[in-house]
């Protein structure tokens, strides 16, 4: 995507430069003038369209939060065993870190850079409240059933979380292992980090169905190693 071409949609080459930027060097290191030198813009042109560059902030969170919180609903859908629940947390997570670089790392990042107590700011935490309580749930309820061994769940719950969201910083697309290959293997360490009984791999999905992890407008795209159907990126 050329950001300054003119005939793009201006919100579009905004946000996706915003991502770049705020990714690459920081949101407080961004100011509205790199974003407009990005773009091809002036500040007032900026600020046509977006009314401060922490509402841009805020928009692109709320967005990215909410469109994974929607995804993931959709991937657990038909899955009620806990096991196959947090094997399917584990893939999608992974899955949209690696091929969602930088809008996650703006979305795991900087919630700090939003004003604490304002309306953008709680909603946002309420949204990340909520895709965390499916984790919470399939931790809890694999314990419940005793098909999970956990002395800690809040530390087994991040601990994979971690695992999973770290894809944005080092994952590649022409590395030595597929997308796939780091979901599967994923949900392995996953499942042994809990001590499921010895079979659960081998009953519990490998890798997500990609046809529904999120689109992330904002993120540009790279369809040469997009393993999702071209419909599905729209």
């Amino acid at each position: 995507m050329d950001l300054q071409d003119r005939d793009l949609d201006p919100s579009l080459r905004i946000r996706t430069a915003a991502v770049l930027l705020f990714a690459r060097q920081g949101y407080a290191a961004t100011g509205v003038r790199d974003l407009a030198r990005a773009v091809n813009m002036t500040n007032a042109g900026i600020y046509h369209h977006v009314s401060s560059k922490e509402a841009l902030l805020a928009d692109l969170m709320r967005d990215g939060h909410g469109r994974l919180l929607d995804s993931t609903a959709r991937v657990l859908r038909d899955a009620a065993r806990p096991a196959e629940r947090l094997a399917l947390l584990i893939g999608s997570l992974t899955a949209v870190h690696a091929l969602n670089p930088l809008i996650t790392r703006v979305m795991d990042g900087e919630l700090r850079s939003l004003t604490p107590g304002s309306p953008a700011h709680d909603e946002i935490i309420a949204l990340r409240d909520a895709y965390e309580d499916h984790w919470r749930a399939a931790l809890s309820d694999g314990v419940a059933e005793g098909s999970f061994h956990v002395a800690d769940q809040r530390l087994t719950r991040l601990a994979l979380m971690s695992m999973c969201t770290g894809t944005s910083e080092w994952y590649r697309p022409d590395g030595d292992s597929t997308l796939e290959q780091v979901c599967a293997e994923f949900v392995a360490i996953g499942l042994a980090a809990v001590r499921a009984p010895g079979d659960a791999s081998a009953r519990v999905p490998a890798t997500p169905d990609f046809s529904l992890l999120p689109h992330f407008p904002w993120e540009p795209p790279d369809d040469r190693h997009d393993p999702r159907p071209v419909t599905a990126r729209r």
